[in-house]
């Protein structure tokens, strides 16, 4: 993974604001985010007369490229959010007047250059406010971080003990697929430790294709072998405890339509033993850019707790 991490950055909006009055709504809080967010975007212009939004939902592939006709009709895009740190009950949420809240705008490689447009967005979005009639949001300040993801684990590491806990719900595959003839549909969907490397590894080689520097692949077989070829070691891994609960999260009503988009997840903890030194770098990356279905909503956010060969107490 040496060739891929390097070539993909996280800039971190962190955003805090307060509601006047009560605010309460049932739907997912991520949601709420991501579709005001868009709305907001729709105005929002640079000096050329783009909008953001068109930013946003422009491939920024040529179409010439190996990978362009498979992700035309959708792709992971230059932002997401996190909302791992606001109030949640099930698929709602309640904020408290007068009290200062917290998430994070995450913007990915080049999307950074549009930060000015992206922080009007989220100024737009407060000032419009949530809720049905809509509350405006009053906001406090916007900081900026950024995290390269190369990490400090390497090969001398050796197999380790890993923790990995979901802060937001983690969907590896779309629920539309349950009960299909896939290997993982008769797993039942149970996360495999494979499969989250598979799915992490695939989501940070595409996010470096569309948002990073170039990467040494010329055709989709030979970036689906190489991927192949790094995760293959996860198999050795082995789960040892797993406290998992699917939720399931709604989204709020499209203009005109009476059904709501309908996502989940697993939230919970999963304790792998003899994980493969080489994948931690993965891990660790994974942390600032997340996994698997609907990360743009605020889900697929993970933390990773890692011991080596004496292990320190877990929490049960």
């Amino acid at each position: 993974m040496d060739e891929i991490l390097p070539t993909l950055s996280a800039c971190r909006l962190t955003v805090r604001f307060f509601a006047g009055e009560r605010t309460a709504m049932r739907h997912w809080i991520g949601a709420v985010l991501r579709n005001n967010f868009l709305y907001a975007a729709d105005s929002i212009t640079d000096e050329h007369g783009t909008s953001l939004r068109q930013i946003i939902d422009t491939l920024p592939l040529p179409d010439d490229h190996f990978l362009y006709d498979r992700l035309k009709g959708g792709f992971p895009k230059g932002f997401f959010f996190d909302c791992s740190d606001l109030p949640v009950e099930g698929s709602g949420f309640e904020l408290e007047a007068n009290r200062v809240y917290t998430f994070a705008l995450v913007l990915i490689g080049s999307h950074a250059a549009y930060k000015p447009l992206y922080v009007e967005a989220l100024r737009q979005m407060l000032a419009r406010g949530f809720g049905h009639p809509a509350v405006p949001m009053t906001l406090v300040d916007i900081t900026e971080t950024s995290s390269d993801t190369p990490s400090t684990y390497s090969p001398e590491t050796g197999p380790a003990e890993v923790q990995l806990r979901f802060k937001t719900p983690v969907c590896l595959i779309r629920m539309s697929n349950a009960g299909g003839n896939g290997f993982q549909d008769k797993l039942n969907n149970m996360p495999s430790f494979y499969q989250f490397a598979r799915s992490l590894t695939y989501r940070l080689v595409t996010l470096g294709i569309l948002y990073g520097e170039p990467l040494p692949f010329g055709t989709r077989d030979e970036m689906e072998r190489w991927i192949e070829q790094q995760v293959s070691p996860a198999t050795q891994a082995i789960l040892l405890r797993a406290n998992l609960l699917y939720e399931r999260l709604r989204s709020t009503p499209r203009v005109g339509s009476n059904t709501v988009y309908v996502m989940g997840g697993y939230a919970g903890r999963l304790i792998f033993g003899n994980v493969p030194a080489g994948l931690l770098p993965v891990l660790a990356a994974g942390t600032a850019f997340g996994v698997g279905a609907d990360i743009n909503y605020g889900l697929g956010q993970f933390g990773m707790e890692c011991w080596n060969d004496k292990p320190k107490k877990r929490e049960k």
